[in-house]
């Protein structure tokens, strides 16, 4: 089937354009055509028509080529405009295509009027798919950006004040938006839960089911003490939402300032780690249930209290950092974390957690951050 050919043609002799007309046929296009010749017409033909080609004689009795290319350019389409004319000077030639004509022909010589057309007609449609790729990028890189700012804004701007502790935590996602999730979250009887989440993959996906995640655990963080039960029935709700490839590993820690001790819950996450005063690893918190959304009847407990004794340091975090591989496909690892712990366990929170992500980025070496990083650092102060 032949290719469907719009062609304008600015011309006063209906002959002329029945010539072109006929070898852009004979050149195996179908063709639908209209013919102008004066301002007004050519600019109710581009108000109205759907043009792949205009095809202008240069000197109209009422109307000129150049007069048509400017009312082509004030009217902002991009359509190719080829000059045919029967002899103007080579200076004319030149100034028309310097203005902005695609291509200039001479009616004695029409041999390269369909091959001329083919190409301005294939390159403005590589325009026409450049511009539409490149705004459906622009678009789909601002509905990340807003989904990035959405997410941010879901994250908590400060760590509560706690007497006698330093907390901070920070999320780096991979990509504008990540599935990694972390929290504050008041609870019953004065305790604090510290809550750190990675569903499965990043992007906008992973985030909404963050966003999901996050709600529940507030909600049920409000009425709810046992850790356990909260988990137990977010784990419920989420399996019924999410498909069989996605799931959720989070970790809660339910710290009680006023006691100074904790207990942890863990459905499936990394475990965190528990530093002493010197800091040497004094123990993990191992996952203690499966992910969350995986099966809807699993029951999560929470573990026996631990007392916390000044000094001791706390790291919960998502596998990101863990998991970063250099070049030379070694991992980051536990021991390099460990080690970083250790060595900067004497100053603030904050300045530990931005130096583990540092680390972890520093690791790959220039390549891009392969998974979000996400940490929650609690120090104990120590006694005088």
């Amino acid at each position: 089937m032949s290719d469907v050919l719009r062609v304008l043609v600015v011309e006063d002799s209906e002959l002329d354009a029945k010539v072109l007309e006929g070898l852009l046929a004979a050149g195996g296009y179908t063709i639908e055509a209209d013919r102008v010749e004066t301002a007004g017409q050519m600019t109710d033909a581009l108000r109205d028509g759907d043009w792949d080609i205009i095809l202008a004689d240069y000197n109209l009795p009422d109307f000129s080529a150049p007069e048509a290319l400017r009312l082509l350019q004030e009217s902002g389409r991009d359509i190719p405009f080829i000059v045919i004319s029967g002899g103007i000077g080579e200076d004319l030639a030149v100034q028309i295509m310097k203005g902005g004509a695609h291509d200039y022909l001479m009616k004695g010589n029409l041999a390269r009027l369909v091959p001329a057309v083919e190409r301005e007609v294939r390159e403005a449609r590589e325009r026409v798919r450049h511009r539409e790729a490149e705004s459906a990028l622009h678009a789909a890189e601002e509905q990340m950006r807003i989904a990035h700012d959405v997410q941010q804004r879901l994250f908590p701007s400060s760590p509560p004040a706690l007497l006698d502790y330093d907390l901070s935590g920070v999320s780096h996602p991979a990509e504008e938006t990540g599935g990694d999730y972390f929290d504050y979250i008041p609870m019953p009887g004065g305790s604090m839960a510290l809550v750190v989440g990675d569903v499965t993959g990043h992007g906008i996906g992973p985030a909404l089911l963050m966003a999901e995640t996050r709600a529940y655990l507030r909600i049920l963080a409000l009425h709810l003490e046992n850790i356990g039960d909260i988990l137990t029935r977010a784990n419920r709700v989420l399996a019924a939402d999410i498909d069989e490839e996605w799931f959720v590993t989070l970790m809660i820690v339910q710290l009680n300032p006023e006691t100074h001790s904790l207990r942890y819950a863990s459905a499936g996450h990394p475990p965190g780690l528990w530093l002493d005063a010197r800091g040497e690893l004094k123990r993990e918190l191992p996952r203690t249930g499966i992910p969350l959304g995986m099966r809807p009847d699993t029951k999560y407990a929470a573990s026996d209290p631990f007392d916390l004794m000044p000094g001791d340091l706390l790291a919960l975090m998502t596998d990101g950092v863990e998991e970063s591989m250099s070049a030379d496909q070694e991992l980051f690892g536990q021991k390099r974390i460990v080690d970083l712990l250790r060595a900067r366990r004497e100053e603030p929170a904050a300045a530990i957690v931005e130096a583990l992500h540092q680390a972890a980025r520093g690791h790959i070496a220039g390549q891009n951050q392969p998974d979000d990083y996400t940490t929650i650092i609690l120090k104990t102060s120590k006694k005088d």
